[in-house]
């Protein structure tokens, strides 16, 4: 027999338990029955009370952390679009503009801008127009707070899928759902994303309302409940294209685990009910999105660049704009991408990149946290007791799909590209704790909860630098970037160097930006020179381990021998040049041996926390 916690969820019609301590309930002739500890109604209120307390108090944490983190940092590369899009929708109800970004996001974001009074009525027809409106020009001041307007609605939804999540974990237990809300509310990858006006961690929260509604049909298969299962699903398909992967997935699975019950009542008709209800409500929330659009498809450019000089073609098709926006992303995902690993660049990436960079962003804490949970599960096996084996399929199914799935592509930017997954993981995570009590007591719970705090204060230690997290298997963020780059400096720290810039009365910079609008935040630089020259140089960390826009490669390689002498937001290296400097810097590349940073590859020496001044 599986725990009760277990049992209670994994069973069909069965009741959950209203209040228990996950793992030592007991079982008679299969039938939950009350801890021996439960005093009656009372104290099943009262732990319920704490529980809700808990859960609502990481809300507020989470609140406070990511919007700290949007009011800090200025835009990255892509935000600029996503923002400018979303007035162009507000405004002109435009669905092909940008198609390539789905709608829900930008929704999202040109609600919060309308509520904090941003002027949207004559943004244009295009996101350049909208731009050039709201954007280009705009001192800072009002840049932070349009940007900040927008990341607003991203925080709010990823507030609330936390509290969605802490839900769904409570049908493994309650203590079980406060664990998993924790690894939500911290986790450094969903701290980055959810403080953005980007795309990807509205993907990961409507997995959530996706988790949780399709528990609640298992649980009691009826048509409401599965037409939710359809409208979560729908919103789900309006954030990111990859994530619709978690359709047949869960199609599959859906049908092993109910056919599985042996239910009498879930006939072949009721299943086919059951998926036609489900079905029909998706494409009803994603057409609903995207205001009942009908039109035609262009497969050879699809989403083109300037939307209104490529008329949409003739046809019929619903929310046409989603579906070139698809055809967009698998053609971009085919065509490649400047990606980053390990010092070296690549057009068509590596088959292990994902699993790289989960190595690298992951926190040691959880990484240790699912050791353990591993660990736990052989020893019931070794023991003879039984494991949960359908929870573990069910909840990792979707995550090794998608992982296999964007591996295979030729764009891989950063570990974001993973966060419709990260929910059933933490699932899986943090349900480890039932497995750990019952292979090793009270001293196995006291050190998962350990781990779990340690991947806590291994994440906000870095705050509101969340984007450059790495664990210290890739040394902080002073180590990482030799390993992964790309979407760590995104662009996000012009504002605090254009405050630095200010503070130390430096007239002007060498600048190799990254992402736009350095100006308007009040930036003011000049090229990068490439032979040696005296001044103040501000790189972005990824231009010079990965240089695309504002570098040739090899360009500062000159300067790079030696460690950065500040960073600000551990994003952008700053140097300071006089003659003695150069003349040191040639000697010391004359002379060979460790440096600092090459372009022809990884450093020999890793950066230690002494390494590259202080950070700001």
């Amino acid at each position: 027999m599986l725990p009760a916690p277990l049992a209670a969820w994994t069973s069909l019609g069965q009741p959950r338990p209203a209040s228990q301590a996950d793992a030592r309930d007991v079982q008679v002739a299969g039938q939950v029955q009350p801890p021996v500890e439960m005093t009656g109604a009372p104290a099943r209120r009262r732990a319920t009370l704490a529980y809700v307390a808990g859960a609502i108090a990481l809300a507020l944490l989470q609140t406070a952390l990511l919007a700290r983190t949007a009011w800090d940092k200025s835009d990255t590369a892509d935000e600029t679009r996503y923002v400018s899009s979303a007035a162009v929708l507000w405004a002109t109800r435009s669905f092909r503009d940008l198609c390539e970004a789905p709608v829900l996001p930008k929704w999202g974001f040109a609600v919060a801008l309308a509520a904090a009074g941003t002027p949207l009525a004559t943004a244009g027809s295009t996101w350049q127009d909208a731009m050039a409106h709201l954007i280009r020009g705009q001192p800072a001041e009002v840049l932070r707070k349009t940007f900040f307007a927008a990341r607003t609605a991203t925080v709010a939804v990823v507030v609330l899928a936390g509290l969605l999540l802490w839900r769904a974990g409570a049908r493994f237990g309650p203590r079980v759902g406060l664990i998993a809300q924790a690894l939500w509310c911290f986790s450094p990858t969903v701290l980055a994303n959810g403080s953005l006006a980007a795309l990807d961690a509205w993907s990961a929260a409507l997995m959530c309302a996706v988790v949780l509604t399709a528990m609640r049909t298992l649980e009691r298969p009826t048509l409401p409940r599965a037409a939710l299962v359809g409208c979560a699903a729908g919103g789900l398909a309006a954030t990111k294209v990859t994530a619709l992967l978690v359709v047949p997935v869960g199609a599959v699975l859906a049908a092993w685990w109910l056919l599985g019950a042996r239910d009498v009542r879930l006939t072949t008709g009721r299943l086919a009910a059951l998926a036609g209800v489900t079905v029909a409500a998706l494409l009803a929330t994603l057409w609903a999105l995207y205001g009942f659009s009908v039109g035609g498809v262009d497969p050879s450019d699809p989403c083109p660049f300037l939307a209104d000089a490529a008329p949409a073609p003739a046809g019929a098709w619903p929310f046409p704009a989603w579906i070139e926006g698809a055809l967009f992303q698998f053609r971009h995902a085919r065509a490649g991408h400047a990606n980053y690993l390990f010092g070296e660049t690549s057009e068509s990436g590596w088959w292990w990149f994902y699993l790289a960079a989960l190595a690298l962003k992951v926190t040691i804490g959880a990484q240790a946290m699912a050791l353990l949970r591993i660990a736990a599960d052989l020893v019931l096996v070794a023991r003879g007791e039984p494991v949960d084996r359908r929870s573990t399929v069910a909840l990792l199914a979707f995550p090794a799909v998608l992982l296999v799935a964007i591996s295979a592509g030729r764009h891989q930017p950063n570990v974001s590209f993973l966060l419709p997954a990260v929910p059933l993981a933490i699932l899986w995570l943090a349900s480890g704790l039932v497995s750990v009590e019952r292979a090793f007591a009270r001293v196995g719970r006291i050190v998962y909860l350990g781990l779990l705090g340690a991947a806590i204060v291994e994440s906000v230690r870095l705050h509101p630098h969340h984007l450059m997290f790495y664990n210290l298997w890739a040394g902080g963020p002073l180590g990482g970037p030799r390993y992964l780059i790309q979407r760590e400096d995104w662009g996000q720290d012009k504002r605090r160097l254009a405050e630095w810039q200010r503070e130390n009365r430096i007239e002007h910079l060498f600048y190799a930006g990254y992402g736009p609008n350095a100006a308007e935040w009040g930036v003011v630089g000049e090229t990068v020179p490439c032979e040696p020259t005296e001044g103040v140089y501000a790189l972005h960390a990824v231009e010079v381990h990965r240089p695309r826009f504002a570098l040739a490669p090899g360009c500062v390689d000159w300067l790079t021998v030696e460690p950065p002498d500040e960073r600000i937001g551990y994003s952008i290296y700053v140097y300071r040049v006089d003659a003695a400097r150069v003349a040191r810097l040639a000697k010391r590349r004359r002379a060979g041996g460790e440096v600092f940073w090459q372009s022809a590859g990884a450093a020999s020496r890793n950066a230690g926390a002494t390494d590259g001044g202080p950070v700001r």
